[in-house]
């Protein structure tokens, strides 16, 4: 029985082992994306070796832009096609693993051939950033619009925070701002729908804002993002655009720029300064949303929050608090209690993010009805009082 039994453990755990190698040949296989193409080479003076390279390096191009307009999808190939074609195409070919000729026929005037390919998705992801191409995944976050327009040659400036009542409509300036940036993923607030009841100061209504002022704006129109800036035309043969960007929350920048473009002379005029406009927005949007998605991008790090836990009356609700936070609190890992107090218990909170969010998700959370007050520490921790 002894070995009968020594048997079957050492067969299970083979089969347990067995069931692993799969799991693992995926994983690789998840990051190497399969592309099939056919390429083809001209026949020139005879020389079919020649023909063949051809054929090759044709049908390794196609399975880049294959690979790239399957991932990326028709709107951000249209925002980076520049880039696209003169920066990351031409030098894709370091990110193809491997590739494998399945047929090949030779014709009168061309040589064929069928391709295999395999595109590291890692790799290619790391050139599309390093270029600047949106790729990774947005973040719900909500932009206010504070850009003014102006015209050199009447002087006109047009800005609509002068007189936020008013509710003027959008600019030409607004309206590809709203487009170009809801095709990113993001998500612009309507200010005509989403118009405040408070009463502004006169410093909020001037045309050059302090970031201060910007920001006063974006709570009242409970935005993550303020997106500040400029457009021009000058004397109707440029567009210039200055933008930055400005994280509502934590009270400071994240990034500016700035672009000039000519203004095209086909159509009619105001098809010629909107599709300009569009091209230096798009421009702009591309260097500037990087930093955006990475400034709101939740982290996975795990941090330790110190929390005076003050009011404390019975062994059930220090169990009824901590079963809250790991139920209800969205990132909250753990919670340990490091020391009792005479009149407070310290803990310890795992918390995957930072301690603002944190502070933010209990103070707003409705859910445990014995929280009377929550404050932040002169250091690092935080004070929460118990009913």
């Amino acid at each position: 029985m002894r070995i009968n039994f020594l048997f079957i453990f050492k067969f299970i755990l083979l089969l347990v082992l067995i069931s692993r190698v799969p799991y693992v040949e995926c994983s690789e296989k998840a990051n190497k994306i399969d592309i099939l193409v056919i390429g083809s080479g001209r026949i020139i003076d005879g020389n079919i070796a020649a023909a063949r390279k051809d054929a090759i390096s044709d049908a390794l191009l196609k399975g880049v832009e294959e690979y790239l307009t399957r991932y990326l999808g028709s709107q951000i190939i249209i925002n980076n096609f520049p880039r696209l074609i003169n920066d990351v195409i031409p030098s894709a070919k370091d990110e193809i693993v491997n590739f494998n000729i399945l047929a090949e026929e030779k014709g009168d005037k061309l040589y064929k051939i069928f391709v295999r390919m395999k595109v590291n998705e890692g790799l290619m992801e790391e050139k599309l950033n390093q270029n600047g191409i949106i790729y990774r995944d947005v973040p719900p976050v909500k932009f206010l619009f504070l850009v003014s327009q102006m015209d050199s040659q009447n002087k006109d400036v047009i800005y609509w925070w002068n007189d936020p009542n008013r509710n003027s409509p959008l600019t030409s300036t607004e309206q590809v701002l709203h487009r170009v940036f809801q095709e990113c993923g993001f998500n612009p607030v309507n200010r005509l729908s989403n118009a405040p009841e408070d009463r502004y100061s006169d410093e909020m209504r001037k045309l050059d804002l302090t970031d201060e002022d910007a920001i006063e704006w974006g709570r009242l129109y409970s935005s993550d993002v303020i997106i500040v800036g400029k457009s021009e035309i000058i004397d109707n043969e440029m567009v210039s655009l200055s933008l930055k960007t400005i994280d509502v929350k934590k009270r400071i920048s994240i990034n500016e720029d700035f672009q000039k473009e000519r203004i095209n002379q086909y159509g009619n005029e105001k098809e010629q300064v909107t599709d300009t406009l569009a091209r230096a927005i798009n421009t702009v949007v591309t260097r500037l949303s990087p930093a955006i998605i990475s400034s709101f991008e939740k982290t996975d790090e795990v941090i330790m929050i110190d929390v005076d836990l003050r009011g404390i009356k019975s062994l059930n609700q220090l169990m009824d608090f901590s079963n809250f936070l790991k139920k209800d609190i969205d990132g909250v890992k753990a919670v340990v209690e490091k020391r009792i107090k005479a009149n407070s218990i310290d803990l310890t909170i795992e918390f995957s993010g930072d301690e603002d969010t944190f502070f933010d998700r209990v103070k707003d959370h409705k859910g445990f009805p014995f929280i009377s007050g929550i404050n932040q520490k002169e250091g690092d921790g935080l004070i929460i009082e118990l009913q």
